[in-house]
């Protein structure tokens, strides 16, 4: 045998091995998952899926939803998400993401990667009080989660912002992050340094090999559940109903609980608690405090990763065995004010969708064990999800502050409490819910909050109750509801073209009265151009020139696009049918019939302005109130005539939107037809329509007015300002929906 053939028996597995290794775990490639393998993983709860990105990835982007937690996700039993999922063939599937000692920082590094398969998109995150101890994050059990590759992720994308540079900080405390280039990098990002083109050369070789690594071995070792799963499900009814369900749970905890006492899982008690561990617990717990903790800045790190997302998020808030707790000696007034403190950081930043099970541990079959969920509990989480779930998936704007990363946060014990538990409310405590979530809002102004036709709340947080402000275009519903009385009386029909009015118009002769009340009309203002004049000198003159800028969009004809030119067209069709101003047809539409004391239009004379109790606006720049000129406040109500033209009081707005939705101004057919619009925005005759409530929404020159009203007009939130930041416009927006859904889901209670 030559030495040529001798050296290649001996190398030669060895450079093939390094070449496999090369194509392997260096060189890019991809791999894809069969669907019961992400199954499989989606209900494992393996390390290697918590740590991985690829499988998680697969499994968002086809319907799954990510269930984060703890060790309370590991405790299976018929009534468990997700055998409830899986037996009644819901839309969604849970992915559960969590064990034993994961917590919020193991779960920020698990959740990079993700970002893009979770934006507008839903998630649901199981807070448990206890994760908030003293010195938070357990570095063994970080060990256990801790990610390289999500946290190369991270370094890749981080930027200089306190949210980055406190992740980095935390992230490279942990002791299972060793010296190299992950750890050096993180150090950087923490000191507010930027990383090097060698850094991101390095980190970008290494997170190639990592995606690999975990491409290769995600799928391996995972825990079959599936068998336990179908298991279960062989134990609940054919059909889903909440009493049968109830029969389940109580027949299996009965069965599985009859060894002791505390009404814990029998297997886990003979394991767990031996009469000599039992006897030494008694009182172990007396001195446990949740309400001081780093954990609450590490949360913090989970909160701006979802807004970062725009992933809406059902919060759950689970409690501990009552029986237990007395036993161990847990204050109960200190897990209150841990629970308290939670939600003070959701909702003050727009995290208002939140289960709070926290009094519900001395409920008969809630909790499995000592601290976990199990029967009854997990039909509480079930009723909270399918209501979650219901929701649009769509973007949420959130409004984050630093502040909850700082010392003075993570040490504070004085959070007033807001008992947002659901169970047998009174008038009184719905109604501290309901005004914590506004005032939450941040909003200088007035409130007006009607329930079942009666005044709920009606306050001021800034000016009076009875101030009246620019309603901008809250107004296109008042123009929609007098061009539907030109239709009732004859003079018009929905078929009526433009033409008719306005022929120089293009695409006048396809545009119909229907299309501009729903704005699919294809017309927009030239690139450049805004409404109007630049001095005002007659509603027709606006018109004119509105006409001599206006461009049709064939392609956006019958598709919905936003604009006032819409409205402002209707306005003149009023005036020729009528040969009348629009101010005079408002006045004799709404103002007198109504008696409305405080409405006025902009460019009234001073003393009737100051009779209807309007005030001037401010807008927020620069950190500072910046008062808007009243010259410009004019201008634009002329240029917006009949889409943003009239300022109203909150008592005012809401008698004539009753009057539109309930009264005798229109025929119960005319407000079919006018308020049912089309997918996706569900836009017509100036409301957003959908099945639970109708919303309108007005911004401009310093003012800000929301209104939401069941299609009854029983139920009504009516929100305004004259000192806005319209930067928080689209968040404010998206906050008074779940306001208005909160309230409606705590009236059916």
């Amino acid at each position: 045998m030559s030495n040529k053939r001798r050296l290649w028996q001996i190398f030669g597995p060895v450079l093939c091995a390094i070449v496999l290794l090369i194509i392997v775990f260096l060189l890019p490639w991809e791999r894809t998952f069969s669907k019961s393998s992400i199954y499989e993983a989606a209900n494992s709860q393996t390390q290697t899926v918590f740590k991985g990105i690829k499988m998680k990835q697969e499994a968002f982007d086809s319907g799954y939803v990510p269930f984060y937690g703890s060790s309370e996700l590991s405790r299976i039993d018929p009534l468990h998400p997700s055998v409830l999922a899986a037996k009644y063939h819901r839309s969604y599937r849970p992915f559960l993401l969590g064990g034993p000692g994961s917590q919020s920082l193991a779960q920020f590094v698990g959740m990079q990667g993700t970002s893009k398969q979770l934006k507008n998109k839903k998630a649901v995150v199981i807070i448990s009080p206890q994760w908030f101890t003293k010195k938070g994050q357990d570095p063994a059990a970080f060990d256990l989660y801790y990610s390289p590759l999500g946290t190369a992720i991270f370094l890749l994308h981080a930027k200089n912002t306190k949210t980055d540079r406190y992740a980095a900080a935390r992230i490279a405390s942990m002791p299972t992050v060793k010296a190299g280039i992950i750890k050096s990098c993180l150090k950087k990002v923490a000191a507010g340094k930027k990383l090097s083109s060698w850094d991101r050369f390095l980190l970008k070789d290494r997170e190639r090999m990592l995606a690999n690594e975990d491409k290769f071995f995600s799928s391996f070792q995972l825990r079959d559940r599936i068998n336990k799963i179908e298991k279960e499900e062989k134990l609940l009814p054919k059909t889903y109903s909440e009493a049968a369900l109830k029969k389940v749970a109580d027949e299996q905890a009965a069965m599985h609980t009859n060894s002791n006492n505390f009404g814990i899982d029998n297997t886990f008690y003979r394991t767990r608690l031996p009469k000599k561990v039992l006897k030494k617990l008694k009182g172990s717990q007396r001195n446990f405090d949740y309400v001081k903790s780093p954990e609450y800045g590490d949360f913090e790190l989970m909160l701006n990763q979802f807004a970062k997302q725009h992933t809406n998020v059902l919060f759950i808030i689970p409690p501990v065995n009552a029986k237990w707790a007395k036993y161990t000696g847990l204050s109960m007034k200190m897990y209150q004010k841990s629970v308290a403190k939670i939600e003070k950081q959701l909702t003050s930043q727009g995290f208002e969708n939140i289960e709070d099970l926290s009094k519900d541990g001395n409920k008969k079959y809630f909790m499995t064990d000592t601290i976990h969920l199990g029967w009854n509990g997990w039909i509480a989480v079930d009723k909270a999800v399918k209501k979650f779930m219901r929701l649009p998936n769509e973007r949420y704007d959130y409004s984050m502050s630093n502040y909850y990363y700082s010392k003075k946060w993570q040490n504070t014990t004085k959070v007033k409490s807001l008992n947002l538990t659901k169970n047998h409310l009174d008038g009184s405590k719905e109604k501290k819910i309901v005004r914590h979530a506004i005032d939450q809002l941040g909003i200088k102004g007035s409130v007006l909050v009607i329930k079942n036709n009666k005044t709920w709340l009606k306050y001021s947080t800034a000016n009076k109750d009875d101030t009246s402000y620019l309603i901008n275009s809250v107004q296109k519903s008042m123009t929609a509801a007098m061009i539907m009385r030109e239709i009732e009386a004859k003079k018009l029909s929905l078929k009526t073209k433009l033409s008719r009015f306005y022929p120089t118009v293009a695409g006048a002769d396809r545009i119909t009265i229907a299309n501009l009340l729903d704005m699919t009309s294809g017309l927009d203002i030239k690139s450049g151009q805004t409404l109007g004049t630049d001095h005002f000198v007659s509603d027709a003159d606006n018109i004119k020139a509105d006409v001599r800028k206006t461009v049709f969009n064939k392609q956006q004809f019958g598709k919905w696009h936003y604009t006032s030119l819409n409205y402002v067209y209707l306005c003149g069709i009023l005036a020729q049918l009528e040969k009348k101003t629009y101010e005079q047809m408002f006045e004799k539409t709404f103002v007198k019939p109504l008696k409305l004391k405080n409405t006025v239009f902009l460019w009234a004379d001073p003393a009737v302005l100051k009779a209807s109790g309007w005030v001037h606006s401010y807008n927020y720049l620069d950190g500072k109130y910046h008062r808007v000129k009243y010259s410009k406040v004019v201008a634009d109500a002329h240029n917006e005539l009949g889409a943003g033209s009239v300022a109203m009081s909150d008592s005012d707005l809401a008698k004539v939107v009753r009057e539109m939705l309930v009264g005798k101004l229109l025929t119960n057919n005319s407000r079919s037809v006018l308020y049912h619009g089309k997918a996706p925005k569900y836009y017509n005759g100036g409301f957003y329509n959908t099945k639970v409530f109708k919303s309108a929404n007005g911004a401009g020159d310093g003012y800000f007015t929301f209104l939401r009203t069941t299609n009854d007009g029983k139920n009504m939130i009516i929100i305004q300002s004259n000192r806005v930041d319209h930067k928080k416009f689209s968040y404010l927006k998206k906050r008074i929906d779940h306001i208005m859904t909160m309230m409606l889901d705590l009236d059916r209670k």
